[in-house]
């Protein structure tokens, strides 16, 4: 493979937002494509759906993830030896669920990979608390939290991968209230000199619902966000499962996953202090290139027949996460297929991204062969 379009291989994966009642989303049906590149079937889009006594009140895009999101992925996910901290600018919020260290305000905190103490890393908790959805009324004011379930569901067919949370509040209330926008809050470690455990909650998303939906005193107000990732390739069911773990964030978020070697490990954000890292986090990431006889599986665990892999550059634009590297070979190399694993901290490694090429490849010898994959959340600048 030599320059221009064949001397590197680039693989958009778009992350994508519906937020759904209780009822789970069903996936479109599975259609063939006309292009063979992921870079024809990927796309970006979601919808925010609120449910008042199980009855559909409103269907709104979904707005945004935050300034602090993508380092926060890719910190936790995509942590190498050359990338284990960075610098998190995020909101932090006041919930009356659980109690936080911080004050209600932006911060700028720096925060390192899954290897860390859980009290300054993206990975870590000791409380059983779970993650929360902010709901506001027209003027700004928080009248309710939801708690949400621990319990997710996953589904995936040849067009994508959906991970789908819920949550539900019968709220105390003795006038109507209208919900005009939700945030998700996501629990996060924080050292403490005074108060032990400690956390942060981060406003992790917002969105916008109008015209707003009105809650009457009895009602039972449900919301559930389900998280689509949608590609004909790429996306993995060990990948659903991480983003849930990564998601969530608290010790129920534990969650098993297949390694590379066929066995079941979990993917365990437990803290048994803040001093001590998660049990199981992921503490490094490769690029994997493979020339075995494959055919893309979204319950594929390893490539076929591994030639070579290296710890990819990471790099954060925005609300974008590429993942890159170039491979120099010491002869023409057949390539196939193209992984992306990462290593928890028992040793077990995951995959979470995997494309086999529409036609085997030749990597001349010593001629860069480039890897780049891409994962594009929609973002706004903002706390």
């Amino acid at each position: 493979m030599k320059g221009g379009i064949l001397g590197k291989v680039l693989l958009l994966a778009g992350l994508l937002l519906i937020a759904l009642g209780a009822a789970l989303y069903q996936l479109p049906p599975s259609q063939p494509s006309s292009e063979p590149s992921p870079r024809g079937g990927v796309s970006v889009e979601g919808r925010v759906l609120v449910y008042v006594n199980e009855e559909l009140k409103a269907s709104a895009p979904m707005n945004s993830f935050l300034r602090g999101a993508t380092p926060l992925l890719a910190l936790g996910l995509f942590p190498t030896s050359g990338f284990r901290y960075a610098h998190i600018n995020f909101y932090n919020e006041n919930p009356s669920t659980w109690g936080v260290y911080l004050d209600a305000g932006t911060w700028n905190i720096q925060y390192h990979y899954g290897g860390a103490a859980s009290g300054d890393s993206v990975w870590g908790m000791h409380q059983q608390i779970t993650p929360l959805v902010f709901v506001l009324d027209g003027t700004g004011a928080k009248w309710a939290e939801i708690a949400l379930s621990t319990t997710p569901s996953f589904a995936s067919n040849a067009t994508g991968v959906l991970v789908t949370v819920t949550g539900s509040v019968a709220p105390s209330i003795t006038e109507a209230k209208e919900v005009a926008k939700l945030r998700f809050i996501r629990p996060l470690g924080l050292y403490s000199t005074t108060t032990w455990p400690a956390e942060a909650a981060f406003r992790l998303t917002e969105d916008v619902i109008d015209p707003p939906v009105t809650v009457n005193p009895g009602d039972t107000l449900t919301v559930a966000y389900q998280f689509y990732f949608k590609s004909d390739q790429v996306f993995t069911e060990n990948w659903a499962r991480a983003f849930f773990a990564w998601l969530y964030n608290v010790p129920a978020a534990k969650i098993e996953v297949t390694a590379t070697d066929g066995t079941t490990t979990y993917v365990d954000p437990y803290a048994s202090s803040n001093t001590a890292p998660a049990n199981n986090a992921p503490v490094n990431s490769y690029i994997v290139v493979g020339n075995g006889s494959a055919t893309f599986s979204r319950t594929a665990y390893k490539v076929v027949s591994e030639v070579a892999r290296a710890e990819p550059s990471v790099q954060v634009y925005g609300g974008g996460i590429a993942l890159s590297y170039s491979f120099i070979f010491e002869r023409d190399t057949t390539v196939t297929e193209l992984a992306v694993y990462v290593k928890l901290r028992n040793g077990k490694e995951v995959m979470v991204f995997y494309y086999v090429l529409p036609q085997p490849v030749q990597a001349k010898a010593y001629v860069p062969f480039s890897v780049t994959f891409r994962l594009n959340l929609p973002w706004e600048n903002r706390v």
